[in-house]
């Protein structure tokens, strides 16, 4: 609750132009009803065992704490960091522009002035919803910029029902670390391109309900109170960013509104 609160500080001192913290939500240390297939992939990517946890520019840290805490995180953790980045110029620039039409979400993306050389770089996309209201097991009712699908990405095959055991034997248990996919769009060192990708919100929802099925089936007795796969399309909003996921930097991020699409 501590890095939450101190985190939601930090957008609100530095604003979206220095400042953009998205969140993946999943199913630790309890079930979540935000965590989707997309927010899963993320998970494996940054091997992520334990929440909080969180990447600044590809500086790691985790830990909690409790809510009257968060300004002490906020020092310790965050501040140092994004001072130490303010005056570093970018090493890339992104046009981004998105427009919503009916239930779809159409996003354009130009990177340019790249100035890594890693053959590592991501182009990725996320659509979020900026607020999402649900009281948590660790009563944070309010949930801010929650990742609700990413582009380039194709979601693993949902996984079978756990079997019951026999007699006296106890069923499996579901994997516990999840598929690591990849998310994005590849970039040349160097070099930068033009991206579109399309988010069809039905199927982002479809596929977040799917998962939480799935996830009900293999973990015998448990029922989500709410499942918080449908979205608020009027606080929808797109987050593009450069990756080096060597190192797990972030060259440059940006962040928009859709704009709605004129109807012919």
């Amino acid at each position: 609750m501590g890095a939450g609160h101190a985190f939601e500080g930090a957008a609100e001192r530095y604003g979206k132009q220095d400042f953009i913290a998205i969140t993946y939500h999943v199913h630790i240390p309890q079930p979540d009803p935000m965590t989707n297939p997309a927010t899963l992939a993320r998970q494996a990517f940054y091997a992520v065992r334990g929440v909080p946890s969180y990447y600044i520019d590809g500086e790691s840290g985790s830990g909690g704490g409790a809510a009257d805490q968060a300004k002490s995180i906020f020092d310790r953790r965050i501040e140092p960091v994004v001072q130490k980045r303010l005056p570093v110029a970018s090493a890339a620039r992104i046009d981004l522009r998105a427009t919503v039409k009916g239930p779809a979400v159409t996003v354009r993306a130009s990177v340019a002035d790249v100035r890594s050389k890693s053959d590592k770089l991501r182009l990725q996309v996320a659509l979020v919803e900026e607020h999402v209201r649900y009281s948590g097991e660790n009563g944070v009712r309010f949930h801010s910029m929650v990742v609700r699908s990413l582009a380039g990405f194709t979601p693993p095959p949902p996984a079978p029902p756990a079997k019951e055991g026999a007699e006296g034997e106890a069923a499996p248990k579901p994997a516990a670390t999840p598929q690591v996919v990849p998310t994005g769009f590849a970039l040349r060192p160097g070099r930068g391109g033009t991206f579109e990708h399309t988010f069809d919100l039905a199927s982002i929802a479809t596929a977040a309900k799917v998962h939480l099925e799935d996830f009900e089936k293999n973990r015998k007795g448990y029922t989500f109170r709410e499942k918080k796969h449908e979205m608020d399309t009027s606080q929808l909003a797109v987050v593009a960013f450069v990756q080096d996921e060597a190192t797990k930097e972030i060259l440059q991020a940006v962040y928009v509104k859709p704009a709605a699409r004129p109807t012919n």
